[in-house]
């Protein structure tokens, strides 16, 4: 019933009541008719069997039952009548309207006359024939020459009636179907008349409905003729009023809404405005700030070695580690900037995370074992489709926190596969961080508990180059931490498909044979062999010299070429000897202003950007010299 309409509900009350008062009269009427039917004809029966007992009284007296049995057959011509018999005062049938019946078993008692049988399909009644008493001084007695009757009233016989119960049942079933035909009348006339009057009652509210609905779906030009009269044609016009205030609050609202809309978006254009303009301006003062500043890092780097007195190389010292740090500092706002407005472009292809592994553990190696730190890179035969240079730098910013902010443990690189996707891992057992400040350490300059802005401690811009880095990716950064317990560092990317793999190996299908242009110093280790892949990658062809001073001495001179080797590995005479030969040269292990004159340093780990910017730099100044 909750699911029922409106017309439903109103046309069942209004039609329940009629069909119940039919039903209850009809029921009345049937058990009425029923009752009396079987009364009339019993009475009838009775009063039939007296009557036909008083005409046989004389008859059966005098024995003339030519008589009784014409009374018996005029009988059956009143209603209902089946069978009429006479008996004698013994029992013994002495005339009926047919064959004699069987003679009577007990004789009555009664002298009225009363129902002798009784089953569904007749009535049988017995009347006794009484010969009444008369008053002998009759003067029509006296003279009549019949023989005299007794003085008093005594029974002479019986009469019995048979009464069939069919015509009566047909009677009664014709008043029965009557009755329920009359009823039915009612109910129908009940229900056209509920139905007229419900339609008159639900319209309007069905009107109303269908209104709201359409004010509901948004349609708030929606109105409902105001017809109905009486309390319903109020109930209109306060619909309507309602849904034109409606309208005009919606038109009121959409318009301020359009105004705070147009004026965010000015803000909006304004501050986006604002911050490629200080983007730019970062970025240009960067690059502007970076030739002064390494001409600062070659003095600062003069002035130690001329530093003779304590005082004289503390302050050396000082200014080299400011100088340093200045110089941290530009490169990691040349990248934010670099990522920000450069709109950098991935170059996505089939990328073995085992290659990735060996270039981050070869350039982070020595920064965990100067803290004793155990870092693993765990091997995997896992190729994702990505970037390898951004995902190097991504994961190299990730594994620099992880060393920087874990004093003892164990620093882990790890992948592996979930469906289509690639999950790579950075975990550390460090300081942790709690959950507040998750989401707040991807913000440019946000350090945890270096309100100082201690140099050593960072400059707070490496996991906002991370975030922006995953962004071009089309990854994102997940964080799980809590203070004391280490901190997992995780980001998805797609697994390689073949054709992505196949085309990565045809990309880096050995070249034809060139002159090299990277010289590498010393002994095969992974750092060198890092380089080595980073150089191969920008096009840059490599050899190697496991004896610094054999291979600067037989250094081409015509071609362009830059050393490379760790800086407590070559002895000053060769870094002289190079640079006779016109070589530029790099310095792993130390920084720019710590290097000897006519190098330049590279500290560890090796940042992939910085190698490619000093190596197309100093080719350049070779190829001049």
């Amino acid at each position: 019933m909750k699911n029922w309409g409106i017309r439903t509900r109103v046309l069942l009350l209004a039609l329940l009541p009629a069909v119940a008062i039919a039903v209850l009269l009809a029921g009345y009427m049937a058990w009425r008719i029923a009752a009396d039917s079987e009364r009339d004809l019993r009475n009838y029966g009775h009063g039939l069997a007296r009557q036909l007992a008083a005409v046989s009284e004389f008859s059966t007296y005098s024995g003339d039952r030519e008589t009784l049995r014409k009374i018996a057959i005029a009988a059956l011509d009143e209603s209902y009548v089946t069978a009429a018999a006479v008996f004698d005062d013994q029992g013994m049938p002495i005339a009926a309207s047919g064959a004699l019946p069987s003679p009577l078993k007990t004789l009555p008692l009664s002298r009225a006359p009363f129902l002798l049988d009784n089953d569904d399909e007749r009535l049988l009644f017995i009347a006794p024939v009484v010969l009444h008493r008369y008053d002998v001084s009759d003067p029509f007695l006296s003279e009549s020459t019949a023989p005299v009757w007794p003085a008093q009233a005594a029974t002479i016989g019986w009469v019995t009636l048979e009464l069939t119960r069919a015509a009566a049942q047909k009677r009664k079933q014709e008043a029965i179907f009557f009755t329920l035909l009359s009823s039915l009348a009612v109910v129908l006339i009940g229900g056209i008349m509920a139905f007229i009057l419900g339609r008159q009652v639900t319209r309007p509210i069905l009107r109303l409905e269908n209104t709201v609905a359409r004010i509901q779906a948004g349609d708030l030009g929606a109105r409902v003729p105001p017809d109905s009269g009486g309390d319903l044609q109020r109930l209109e016009e306060g619909m309507n009023a309602m849904a034109q205030a409606l309208h005009d609050n919606r038109e009121l609202l959409e318009a301020r809404v359009r105004a705070a809309t147009s004026a965010l978006e000015d803000k909006k254009n304004e501050a986006e405005r604002a911050s490629v303009a200080k983007s730019r301006f970062l970025a240009a003062a960067s690059h502007d700030l970076r030739q002064p500043l390494h001409a600062l890092s070659l003095f600062a780097a003069d002035l130690r070695h001329e530093a003779v007195t304590p005082p004289q190389r503390r302050l050396a010292g000082q200014i080299n580690d400011s100088v340093r740090g200045i110089s941290e500092l530009l490169d990691a706002l040349l990248d934010v900037s670099r990522l920000d407005v450069a709109g950098v472009t991935p170059l996505a292809i089939g990328q073995p995370l085992a290659e990735t592994f060996r270039h981050l553990e070869a350039g982070f190696a020595r920064s965990a074992a100067a803290k004793s730190l155990r870092l693993r890179c765990r091997p995997t035969r896992l190729q994702v489709t990505t970037d390898p240079a951004l995902l190097e730098r991504l994961l190299g910013n990730l594994l620099t926190n992880a060393i920087r902010y874990t004093e003892s443990g164990s620093v882990l690189v790890a992948a592996r596969r979930r469906g289509d996707r690639v999950r790579i891992e950075v975990r550390d057992s460090g300081i942790g961080i709690a959950a507040e400040h998750r989401h707040a350490i991807f913000e440019e300059f946000y350090q945890i508990g270096n309100t100082a802005r201690e140099l050593g401690q960072g400059l707070g811009l490496g996991l906002a180059i991370v975030s922006r880095l995953a962004r071009i990716l089309g990854t994102r950064i997940e964080v799980r931490s809590a203070p004391g317990r280490g901190s997992v560092f995780a980001l998805d990317l797609p697994l390689a498909t073949a054709d992505s793999v196949r085309e990565e190996t045809q990309r880096n299908a050995p070249a034809p044979h060139r002159e090299p242009q990277l010289l590498l110093l010393g002994a095969r280790n992974p750092e060198l062999e890092s380089a080595e892949q980073l150089a191969a990658t920008w096009g840059y062809a490599s050899a190697w010299a496991e004896d610094a001073k054999a291979g600067a001495a037989d250094a081409p001179r015509a071609q362009a070429f830059v050393a490379l080797g760790f800086a407590d590995e070559i002895a000053p005479a060769t870094i002289e000897s190079l640079r006779a030969r016109g070589a530029g040269i790099i310095l792993l292990g130390t920084g720019t202003e710590e290097a000897p004159a006519g190098a330049h340093g590279l500290r560890l780990p090796l940042r992939p950007a910085k190698l490619r910017a000093l190596l197309a730099q100093l080719l350049t100044e070779s190829a001049r010299a």
